[in-house]
């Protein structure tokens, strides 16, 4: 009869993409502690993941193991704290916080005499669903659904990921393969070899310096700031305390005032931190605090490096593509890593992440002067258009290196924005999946100051393109009479935007009041053809004026940008020549851009840059006298 062997438990390889396919069944990423339970005559012993007995610990869990339908035993999971809404915090374990404190099973090495470690997933999970028993102790299911789409929906319930097990394997002891994890947001444990002092009202400290493992240096990684109760960060500090020393523990210590300012520490505790990504020169990007893992030896945090999958490395893959997820091969442009390069965005025509990629590497140089500064929203695409896309306005938990987050001010918090500063942040929107950039009028940090104004004209389905062309021309007469040029460019769509260029010195009341005043008098002059009422319904024959785009925090769609749409459009400037019966919108796509972009021996806009132009009051006032 095999005895129980020790717990020693595998570990999830952490990849970029969910590997597809039959062989793979995929599961929930818990946000806990991982625990191993040991169920020996009665008697219930908990192990951490480095062999520690944590049966103190949770005792709860403890206790209610002894209703598991099993004499003898070793299961493998981890105790997590359930919050209401269903998902796992260890933020909330590590406070125990609201929520319910649970064991997740979903492995099986020991039962009654048998050895389950060579077996296959399969028949392990399936003997240990037979045992499982108890309000704290819950199975630990899986999905058979195909990788990126069980990731995908894992991450739009805001799960931290998912883990993928090769079913047919045995259960490997450590990092050796067949599981395999992916993030919906990175996180990680780092040791802590510094702090700060605390600025301001806050208690404590002021942010950890923290680092991992590389043989034996600790390489510093950054600071974090962020994620701290009042109450944690005095604990901390008290813990941190008693470990101060004289020397820097890190084998590149932090140059300036934080490697001047800093409290060195023994590089003893260990904290686990969620970050959007890694910079160019290896620090971590906004990183916060999520606690102190005591279950973790310091001297085994490394960097964890996504590895790529490649097809030929998963049976899955075997005679088999394997959904929209990409080859899992990576390319390189301006220095992005472009990953799934070859995944499918556009059916028609048909176009490649990659082909997204190129076209903003491209037509860089004549986008860059219309976004950039801009605070953004994005529209995401992340299986391409057919799959469904979503606005993003916000930036919390994720910003690629290369583009700029901001905080702007809005009616009840604080907004945090993207802003492109370069040519590489393009191509990282475009790695990230993004085909839709839209910007607002003004650029930080002068947010409050419009640099523009715009007008969009969006035609019913019944209205001619001739017509469109009339309404943008004679709107262009009526600015002139006051004083103010304005230019022209297509939305990607059937309809067009004025623009028009502003010195940044009225406020946001000022612009739209303004820009509400000419779509007013355009509909006064024709009311039968032009609206400013939103209702689709009533309005087929008719051009609504929207002059909404001026209101603070909205956007417009940018020039050059493409369009999650079928034909993959683009917006494209225009001179106002070109405005003819000849001219198709539906002509400016992806394909075709870039070479009339090379072409131009002029930017249509070249003035737009060179206009210096103000509202007045007695603009407005003439366009409320106008019929």
């Amino acid at each position: 009869m095999a005895r129980i062997p020790p717990y020693k438990p595998q570990l999830a390889q952490l990849v970029k993409t969910a590997p597809s396919g039959p062989d793979w069944v995929h599961e929930v990423k818990y946000d806990g502690y991982r625990i191993g339970c040991r169920i020996e005559n009665g008697r219930i012993t908990l192990l951490s993941r480095n062999g520690k007995d944590w049966t103190e610990a949770f005792e709860e869990i403890a206790r209610a193991a002894r209703a598991m339908k099993a004499r003898a035993a070793l299961l493998d999971g981890e105790v997590c704290m359930v919050l209401p809404d269903g998902r796992t915090s260890f933020q909330a374990l590590q406070n125990r916080a609201e929520g319910r404190l649970v064991y997740f099973v979903f492995d099986l090495l020991h039962l009654d005499g048998r050895d389950f470690i060579p077996q296959p997933l399969d028949v392990r999970k399936e003997a240990l669903r037979k045992i499982v028993k108890g309000d704290r102790i819950l199975f630990g299911d899986h999905l058979d659904a195909d990788g990126p789409v069980a990731f995908r929906e894992a991450c739009r319930l805001g799960l931290e990921g998912i883990i993928s097990k090769d079913r047919h394997l045995p259960y490997l002891l450590g990092k050796r393969g067949g599981w395999l994890k992916t993030k919906c947001v990175r996180r990680q444990e780092f040791v802590t070899g510094g702090f700060t002092d605390p600025e301001g009202a806050r208690e404590g400290i002021g942010a950890l310096l923290v680092g991992y493992y590389d043989g034996d240096d600790l390489v510093f990684a950054g600071k974090v700031g962020t994620g701290f109760t009042t109450k944690g960060a005095r604990e901390l500090r008290s813990t941190l305390n008693k470990l101060e020393t004289t020397e820097s523990p890190f084998s590149t210590p932090p140059a300036g005032s934080l490697g001047k300012n800093a409290h060195w520490v023994k590089p003893k505790v260990v904290a686990e931190v969620a970050f959007t990504e890694w910079t160019n020169d290896g620090k971590i990007r906004h990183p916060s605090f999520q606690g102190l893992r005591h279950d973790k030896d310091p001297k085994r945090v490394v960097k964890e490096e996504e590895k790529v999958i490649k097809n030929k490395e998963t049976k899955a893959a075997k005679g088999t593509k394997g959904g929209n997820g990409g080859s899992g091969e990576e390319a390189v442009v301006r220095g992005v890593r472009v990953s799934h390069p070859d995944r499918i965005m556009y059916e028609n025509p048909r176009l490649t992440k990659l082909d997204i990629v190129r076209y903003y590497d491209r037509i860089a140089a004549a986008m860059m002067p219309h976004v950039e500064g801009r605070p953004l929203t994005l529209v995401r695409c992340g299986e391409g258009v057919a799959e469904g896309c979503f606005y993003m306005k916000h930036s919390k938990v994720w910003a690629p290196a290369a583009l700029k987050r901001v905080k702007i001010k809005e009616k009840t918090k604080v907004g945090d924005y993207l802003v492109i500063e370069s040519p590489e942040g393009l191509v990282s929107l475009a790695q990230f999946d993004i085909l839709e950039i839209h910007t607002w009028n003004s650029r930080y940090p002068k947010v409050e100051y419009p640099d523009r104004v715009i007008l969009d004209l969006d035609p019913g389905p019944r209205v001619a393109w001739n017509t469109v062309l009339d309404t943008a021309k004679a709107i262009r007469r009526l600015l002139r009479k006051l004083d103010l040029e304005s230019f022209v460019k297509t939305t990607g769509g059937k309809g067009l935007h004025l623009v028009v260029p502003l010195v940044p010195q009225q406020d946001w009341s000022a612009c739209l009041d303004f820009s509400r005043a000419v779509a007013e008098a355009m509909v006064r002059h024709d009311p039968d053809l032009y609206t400013t009422k939103f209702a689709k319904s009533g309005r087929e024959a008719m051009i609504l004026i929207d002059y909404m785009r001026n209101n603070r925090t909205n956007t417009s769609v940018a020039a050059f940008s493409t369009r999650a749409r079928e034909g993959a459009p683009v917006s494209v400037p225009l001179a106002w020549t070109e405005l003819t019966p000849k001219l198709d919108p539906a002509a400016f796509t992806v394909t075709t851009v870039p070479a009339r972009v090379e072409r131009q021996r002029k930017d249509p806009w070249t003035d737009y840059w060179k206009t210096k132009q103000r509202l007045s009051k007695k603009a407005i006032a003439a366009l409320d006298g106008l019929t």
